[in-house]
C-alpha cells in the first residue's frame, strides 16, 4: 500500500500530463477560423452531392444522350456518350466450352490470362492470371513498343502453358513433336473502340493517359497479331472487346441475371444489354442475334451536363489533365482523380484556415529564408504550408479510401498519413476530421453519380416495367471497386436511397439502415418527398432484386469466354451447309426408292420425289461451289422396261 501511494501521484501526473499534451494536439480553432472552416465543408457538400432536382435532371440528360447515341454516330468529342456496338450478339449463357488466352489492356497495368471452360454449366475448370505494369515510356511512345511488348509478354505465357500441353500431347500419341494450333486470344482493349466485326475495329482516341502515336485510326488486333507475327508466336485472335463487355460476358457466364457490366478503378466505364431493334444506327450482320439482344459499349466517362455536381477543384483537374474539357463524368468517378481532387480541396482549406495544416518545420525554414529573400512588404506573409499538400498526385487514391474508411482511435491511422504523405506537422483531431469528411465526399459523389446512371439505363431498358420483376445483376469489377470497400456500400445505400419509397421498406433491413444513417449524417441525397418519382409505386419490390456483385478479373475472364463463343461459332457448320446436307440425304434416298421400285408408275412418283428434295439443296452446294447443278434427267431404260439408275453410294 505505501508503494501505491508513493506511485498513484506519479501516475496521475503522467496520465494527466499525457491528457494535456493529447488536448494541445487537438486544441480547437478560433471561433472565427472553425465558422469559416464549417462554411466550407457546408459549401463543399452543396456542390458534390446533387439534391432530387439536379438528380432528376442529371438522369434526363443521361437517358437522352443514350437514346441518340443509340441512333446514330456522335462526334467523338469527349462529351457525348459514343454508345457503340460490339458485336455480340451471341450473349454467353455458361454453355461455353474451351480453353483460351486472354490480354487485358485496360490501363498502366496489364493481365495476361490462361482459362478453361468445363463441360460444366458455368464451369471454370482451370484459370492462371499474370499482371505485368506498363512503363511509362512504353504507354506513351510509339504504337509498335506498345504492341511489341504487349506480344512480348503474352507470347511467354504462352509458351510456359504450351511447353506442358505439347508434352502431354506427346506422350499420348506417341509422336516426338506434337503440334499445336494456334492459340485462341481473347483482346480486352479497354479504350474508345468502333468495332467492324466481333475481332476487328479501330481505336478512336487514347485516354487514361496513353497517347502512343500510330495507333488511333487503327485496327488493335491487327497491330497486336503483327507483333505476335514478329514475336514467333502467331495466335488466332478471336475477339475483341471493351473491359465492360468482358465483365458483363464473364458474369452472364456465371449468372444469366447479369444486364450490367461496370469498371470502376482507373478509369470508369459500363456496358449493358440492349434489344438489336433499339440499336437502330447498327444493323447486326446476317444469321446472327437470334436472341433479339446485344451488347451495348455505353463509353459513359463521356457524358456531360452542365447539371454535373462540380467545385473549383474539379475545374482545376480537368484543366491539369491531358485531355482538358473532355471525359468530365470520368473525372468526378474514376480513381485516377479522387485523390488529386481531395488534395486541392484540403489544400484550399489549409489556404483559408491558417493553422489547421500546419508545415513541418523544415518546409516553415524553406518559406521563411524564400520570404527573407524578398522584399518585406506592408502585409506579412503567410503561414507556410505543407510543401507535399502542395505537390499535385501527392493523394493517391489508395490513400482517400483509408483515410475514408479510418475507425482508428482518434483518426490515429490518419494523423499518420496526413504527416507521411502530405508533410503536416503534428496534425490534430480536427484536421484528421477534416480529411475524412473531405475524402468521403469526393468517394460518395463518385458513388451517387454511378448509382444515378445505372438505374437510368435500367429504367431505359424497361427493365422496371416487366411484370413480374426479376432479379438484376450488376457485375463490377476495377480497383475502386474492389478494393474500396466504404465506396461499394456508398453504391449500394445510393441505390437504395434513389429507388425507396417513403412509406414501404424497400431495401432488407442493414442495407436499410445504411440508407438511413447516410441521410442523417450527411446532406440528404433525396428529400424524402421526391423518392417516390425515382421509380414509381413499384419502387418497394425493384429495390431488393438489384444485386451488386465484384467480378474480380472479370475483364480478362470475359475475353476469353467470348473467344471460346466465337471461335466455336465460327468452326460451327453453318446453317445453309447443314440444310444442304439434309437435302441431298433425302435425294439420295428418293433417288434409290425410285431404283428400286417395281413398277414404271412406282418410279415416277418416286423421281418425282427426289426431283423436290433436290429443290432444296442451296444451288452453291448442287455444282460444288461453281453455279447450279443441273436437275436429273429422265432415267435410261433398262432391258427389263425399268429404269436404270446408276448406283446410289450408301
Amino acid at each position: 500500500m505505501a508503494k501505491l501511494a508513493v506511485w498513484l501521484p506519479v501516475l496521475t501526473t503522467g496520465a494527466l500530463g499525457v491528457a494535456i499534451g493529447l488536448r494541445k494536439l487537438d486544441s480547437p480553432l478560433s471561433d472565427d477560423r472553425e465558422k469559416k472552416l464549417r462554411k466550407l465543408l457546408d459549401r463543399y457538400r452543396e456542390q458534390l452531392l446533387p439534391n432530387a432536382e439536379r438528380l432528376a435532371e442529371l438522369e434526363k440528360e443521361f437517358q437522352a444522350q443514350l437514346r441518340a447515341g443509340l441512333a446514330k454516330s456522335v462526334a467523338v468529342d469527349g462529351k457525348h456518350m459514343m454508345m457503340l456496338p460490339t458485336f455480340v450478339t451471341r450473349l454467353p449463357d455458361g454453355t461455353e466450352t474451351g480453353e483460351c488466352f486472354a490480354l487485358d489492356l485496360g490501363g498502366t497495368n496489364f493481365r495476361v490470362m490462361y482459362v478453361r471452360l468445363g463441360a460444366g454449366k458455368g464451369e471454370v475448370a482451370e484459370c492462371d492470371v499474370e499482371e505485368v505494369t506498363l512503363p511509362q515510356e512504353v504507354y506513351t511512345g510509339p504504337g509498335d513498343k506498345l504492341f511489341d511488348f504487349l506480344a512480348s509478354t503474352l507470347k511467354n505465357f504462352i509458351d510456359r502453358h504450351t511447353a506442358t500441353r505439347a508434352a502431354e500431347t506427346a506422350a499420348a500419341t506417341g509422336a516426338h513433336e506434337a503440334a499445336l494450333p494456334d492459340p485462341v486470344v481473347g483482346f480486352c482493349f479497354s479504350f474508345a473502340v468502333e468495332q467492324s466485326g466481333i475481332a476487328s475495329g479501330k481505336l478512336l482516341e487514347w485516354t487514361k493517359n496513353f497517347t502512343c502515336p500510330g495507333v488511333v485510326g487503327n485496327d488493335p488486333v491487327a497491330l497486336l497479331s503483327a507483333a505476335l507475327q514478329r514475336a514467333g508466336r502467331p495466335c488466332r485472335v478471336a475477339a475483341l472487346l471493351n473491359d465492360t463487355v468482358g465483365v458483363l460476358a464473364a458474369q452472364r457466364y456465371l449468372d444469366s441475371d447479369t444486364e450490367v457490366g461496370v469498371i470502376l478503378g482507373t478509369g470508369t466505364n459500363a456496358c449493358y444489354v440492349e434489344k438489336l431493334s433499339a440499336l437502330s444506327k447498327w444493323r447486326a450482320p446476317a444469321g446472327s442475334g437470334a436472341s433479339g439482344r446485344t451488347a451495348v459499349n455505353s463509353e459513359w466517362g463521356a457524358f456531360f451536363s452542365p447539371a454535373l455536381p462540380r467545385c473549383l477543384e474539379d475545374l482545376a483537374v480537368d484543366a491539369a489533365s491531358f485531355n482538358p474539357g473532355k471525359y468530365l463524368f470520368e473525372k468526378l468517378l474514376a480513381g485516377m482523380h479522387l485523390g488529386e481532387i481531395a488534395r486541392r480541396m484540403l489544400l484550399t482549406i489549409a489556404r483559408e484556415v491558417p493553422g489547421l495544416f500546419v508545415a513541418s518545420p523544415k518546409d516553415a525554414e524553406a518559406a521563411a529564408h524564400a520570404a527573407a529573400s524578398t522584399e518585406p512588404g506592408p502585409v506579412p506573409p503567410p503561414k507556410p504550408l505543407p510543401s507535399k499538400l502542395l505537390t499535385p498526385g501527392s493523394l493517391p487514391t489508395a490513400s482517400l479510401a483509408a483515410i475514408a474508411e479510418d475507425g482508428s482511435w482518434q483518426l490515429l491511422a490518419t494523423r499518420g498519413r496526413l504527416s507521411r504523405e502530405l508533410g503536416c506537422h503534428w496534425p490534430s483531431k480536427r484536421a484528421a476530421d477534416v480529411a475524412k469528411e473531405v475524402c468521403t465526399l469526393v468517394a460518395r459523389r463518385s458513388a451517387v453519380l454511378a448509382a444515378m446512371a445505372l438505374l437510368a439505363m435500367l429504367r431505359h431498358t424497361g427493365w422496371a416495367a416487366e411484370q413480374p420483376p426479376r432479379p438484376v445483376t450488376i457485375a463490377f469489377d476495377g480497383g475502386v471497386y474492389e478494393k474500396f470497400g466504404a465506396y461499394r456500400k456508398m453504391i449500394q445505400d445510393a441505390t437504395c436511397v434513389l429507388e425507396q419509397l417513403p412509406k414501404f421498406p424497400p431495401c432488407p433491413v442493414p442495407t436499410l439502415l445504411l440508407a438511413h444513417l447516410l441521410l442523417a449524417t450527411t446532406t440528404p441525397l433525396l428529400p424524402q418527398d421526391a423518392l417516390a418519382e425515382q421509380l414509381g409505386d413499384q419502387a418497394a419490390e425493384l429495390a431488393p432484386l438489384i444485386r451488386h456483385t465484384l467480378s474480380h478479373d472479370g475483364s480478362a475472364l470475359g475475353a476469353a469466354v467470348l473467344a471460346a463463343a466465337a471461335v466455336a461459332e465460327a468452326d460451327a457448320p453453318h446453317p445453309s451447309a447443314l440444310d444442304a446436307a439434309a437435302a441431298l440425304a433425302g435425294a439420295a434416298k428418293a433417288m434409290a426408292a425410285a431404283a428400286a421400285a417395281p413398277a414404271a408408275a412406282a418410279a415416277a412418283k418416286a423421281m418425282a420425289a427426289a426431283q423436290a428434295a433436290m429443290a432444296h439443296v442451296p444451288a452453291a452446294v448442287q455444282g460444288h461451289g461453281h453455279g447450279p447443278a443441273p436437275a436429273p434427267s429422265a432415267p435410261a431404260t433398262g432391258p427389263s422396261g425399268l429404269p436404270s439408275y446408276p448406283s446410289v453410294p450408301k
